[in-house]
């Protein structure tokens, strides 16, 4: 379904708008790999995250973004509506492993492609294979950690509407297990920013 809808949006945007399919299915960490390290060619690009289930809120969202980026801004978390309740959740970029994550994870995520670039192979895995479930921990928690001007947005620019496995008790305690693994993966610092794109391109 998704896949008809996007090729009826694609003619709008077309030429600025570019649909990559795969023969397989790869993963949601392997597909961001593939589109940013590879596909993405300016280290300085904003990357925008975006489920197909969700939406943006407002007409001036990527203004916004513009204007924080335009202030010095490297990324940018936050903030978000759910659709199943009503969810407030403070963001710490200081030290976020050791405040289980510090919400850093949260929609609405951008970030500087040079940043997702930089971050080590073995961030992006467990047991060998890209991280599949709390995908989004795996990268944002590196990049924060690697950021040097990271920024809050409180207002509502996101909404989100909860989907997956995570919905049922099994699904949530399976979830919970893959973020503790993430979370006690060594934090990276300010200066830890070097080439990942080779390291990851030599693992494809």
């Amino acid at each position: 379904m998704f896949a008809e809808y996007f090729d009826m949006a694609w003619r709008d945007f077309h030429p600025r708008c570019t649909i990559i399919r795969n023969r397989r299915r790869q993963g949601l960490l392997a597909n961001m790999v593939t589109a940013i390290r590879l596909v993405c060619a300016d280290p300085e690009t904003v990357i925008i995250t975006l489920d197909a289930d969700d939406a943006l809120i407002g007409d001036d969202v990527l203004l916004r973004l513009a204007a924080e980026y335009g202030s010095g801004a490297d990324v940018t978390v936050g903030s978000m509506l759910r659709t199943d309740k009503a969810a407030d959740y403070p963001v710490r970029f200081d030290r976020p492993r050791e405040h289980r994550g510090g919400n850093v994870w949260q929609h609405l995520r951008s970030f500087r492609k040079c940043l997702f670039d930089a971050i080590p192979g073995d961030a992006l895995r467990l047991d060998g294979e890209y991280i599949d479930l709390a995908n989004d921990w795996a990268y944002m928690l590196p990049i924060v950690e690697m950021a040097e001007n990271p920024v809050h947005i409180a207002d509502a620019l996101y909404l989100h509407e909860p989907s997956g496995t995570s919905k049922d008790a099994a699904g949530k305690l399976l979830r919970d297990a893959v973020i503790a693994r993430i979370v006690a993966k060594g934090p990276l610092g300010h200066g830890s920013i070097a080439a990942g794109t080779a390291e990851e391109e030599s693992k494809r």
